[in-house]
């Protein structure tokens, strides 16, 4: 079915499975390295979905990595480990232009070289955490929960999740003023329902489905999906098979049609791709590394996607968003 989309302004024609530069909303690879790879700078990875060799030949100008916490160190140390996760990556994501702001997405893109923006998944260390590290790294997004509660509030695999804890509401509130915005990937219901209540910024859900294709609690209910986008959020879908489908194995098409469903429903403004790569292992197929979203790009061409909306679902969605948050 053709798209009920916007009709796009005289466009550039591409090569097939081309766009001007893809952005990658969300990629595990500092938690791969760090437990698989740890003394490897990333230049010189070879073997794993998410390359630099690999975003290049994709145009892959940006990838959000995730300075992921386990659930194992929730509690007093998880502000040591925090900190340990941030010395990791300014030593070994090379390679990558460090975004911190505005201007470095911009001058990635224009110069076509890769970079890399952070954000935090599982926020318990920063009930501990300097402050200070996040401003000088520049980070901007925090998901509160990874799957099981912690001090903050409750994962969304937790059995008759609550909201927020006392601790978790003024941790909010400090990172509102502080100008964050919060990733409900991985946050349950009771707490994303809080968080709309306590904070009036952007939203983001960085790698997950929607349920009506996939009725899981991981994935977002048509309202979660609405109020991220009327908070000029930007929904990143993921591969991992286990969001995608009801039996857990999954292809290209699957991604396209999580992407379809919102765009049918919502209009192009709000998605964005967030593959997950490096976080997830069932094999995906047609989707096995951070390469195929140019034939993720072919897809949408030959579903009759115009190349205004295809752009802003590859990368301009995901570039507005954090331009406006790294000001």
């Amino acid at each position: 079915m053709t798209p009920n989309l916007q009709t796009p302004h005289a466009a550039q024609p591409l090569e097939p499975g081309k766009t001007d530069f893809i952005i990658d909303g969300h990629v595990d690879i500092l938690h791969e390295m760090f437990k698989s790879h740890s003394n490897v700078p990333f230049e010189e990875l070879t073997d794993l979905p998410v390359t630099l060799e690999k975003m290049k030949t994709a145009d892959v100008i940006a990838a959000v990595a995730a300075l992921y916490c386990p659930d194992i160190h929730n509690g007093a140390a998880a502000g040591d480990f925090l900190s340990k996760l941030v010395v990791y990556a300014e030593r070994y994501l090379t390679g990558l232009f460090h975004i911190k702001s505005a201007e470095d997405l911009d001058d990635c893109i224009r110069q076509k070289k890769p970079g890399m923006i952070w954000l935090i998944e599982n926020a318990d260390g920063l009930l501990e955490f300097d402050r200070a590290k996040l401003s000088e790294a520049s980070i901007k997004v925090a998901g509160l929960t990874h799957m099981g509660r912690n001090r903050i509030g409750d994962g969304n695999n937790v059995p008759f999740p609550e909201g927020l804890t006392s601790e978790g509401k003024a941790l909010v509130k400090e990172l509102a003023r502080e100008g964050f915005a919060f990733d409900v990937a991985h946050l349950a219901e009771p707490g994303f329902r809080d968080l709309l209540r306590l904070c009036e910024g952007p939203l983001l859900s960085s790698h997950t489905g929607v349920r009506a294709l996939a009725d899981i609690p991981r994935n977002l209910t048509r309202n979660q999906v609405a109020a991220i986008l009327e908070r000029k959020g930007v929904i990143g879908i993921a591969a991992d098979p286990a969001m995608l489908t009801p039996s857990g194995e999954a292809s290209i098409q699957d991604i396209f049609r999580h992407i379809d469903w919102i765009a049918q429903s919502f209009g192009a403004g709000g998605i964005g791709i967030g593959t997950d790569f490096c976080g997830f292992f069932t094999v995906n197929v047609g989707f096995e590394d951070i390469t195929k979203l140019t034939d993720l790009t072919r897809i949408m061409r030959e579903h009759g996607y115009p190349e205004q909306d295809i752009r802003k679902i590859m990368g301009e969605n995901w570039r507005t968003f954090y331009t406006s948050l790294l000001r």
